[in-house]
């Protein structure tokens, strides 16, 4: 048969299938284009970081806790175990830097008294890490309560950041005084105030207001009074005001939130944006 009858047929064929490729094509196209525009495109579910949750510390582990002026006495032997990148590491003076990792394996040390120091926000997992210890030996381990914070704090120095803030507040550290803070303010925070103050609240009005409430509900051994305002400059006064008069006998130092309220609510928004897109491809761009 000749060959010439079937070659229309082919192109036709081709053009067929060529059609279909570029019908396809444009169809991808559009969805692309709509998944572009703002209010088509699938935006994910942001995550809320409500209230935290502390659980209660039990006997055994509140038995691991030594508080910093006790780990000054001499004998201790002071490992700072924080996990930190070598440039960002500055050994606390009087230690020994060591990774938490390597104590277990330091078998020599078994029979020394020894003072785990973290970073402060960390309780919980260096509690849990001096009872693991205990139980293959160590049985003179102790946690440093405030890990480096507590070591090398200065009067009026002891600035948390949002992340500190948050971390701290998981393990049940914070007894939070809210100062000229609005409803919604304490709303965004892991634990509620158990004071509230104006902003207008002088340093005496601060000090006997964490007073009283010491009486009323005294701290446990891992608790820390906190102030937060509503931002940098009201924490700054806060702070200026607090530091004219001197700490009454037996007052634990303050710690303060640095940037105040505005800082820990940007570093929430940060958080919750980087989870709602972990795992997730990134949107194409337009017109690419």
């Amino acid at each position: 048969m000749d060959e010439k009858l079937f070659r229309p047929r082919r192109v036709g064929a081709a053009m067929l299938c060529a059609l279909s490729l570029v019908t396809h094509w444009v169809a991808a196209q559009e969805s692309d284009a709509r998944a572009c525009l703002r209010e088509d495109y699938s935006q994910p579910a942001i995550p809320v970081f409500g209230r935290a949750t502390p659980k209660p510390y039990s006997a055994q582990e509140q038995a691991c806790w030594i508080g910093a002026q006790e780990a000054r006495d001499e004998g201790w032997m002071r490992l700072d175990v924080r996990d930190l990148p070598m440039p960002a590491r500055v050994l606390l003076p009087g230690t020994v830097a060591l990774s938490l990792s390597a104590v277990a394996d330091r078998k020599y040390l078994r029979d020394q008294p020894l003072v785990l120091i973290g970073s402060g926000v960390d309780l919980r997992a260096l509690t849990l890490s001096c009872v693991a210890l205990r139980a293959q030996g160590f049985t003179r381990v102790r946690t440093l309560l405030g890990g480096a914070r507590s070591w090398s704090q200065k009067p009026g120095e002891d600035l948390l950041t949002p992340q500190e803030f948050w971390l701290g507040a998981t393990d049940g550290q914070w007894r939070i005084v809210g100062v000229g803070l609005r409803a919604d303010q304490v709303a965004d925070l892991p634990l509620p105030p158990e004071v509230a103050l104006p902003l207008s609240a002088d340093g005496m009005a601060l000090q006997k207001a964490v007073v009283d409430a010491e009486r009323a509900r005294p701290s446990e051994a891992h608790h820390q009074w906190l102030v937060v305002a509503p931002d940098g400059p009201g924490q700054q006064m806060a702070i200026a005001r607090a530091q004219q008069l001197p700490r009454e006998r037996g007052m634990q130092p303050l710690a303060w939130l640095n940037g105040g309220w505005t800082a820990y609510r940007a570093y929430l928004t940060q958080q919750q944006q980087s989870a709602a897109h972990a795992g997730r491809a990134l949107p194409r761009i337009c017109g690419s």
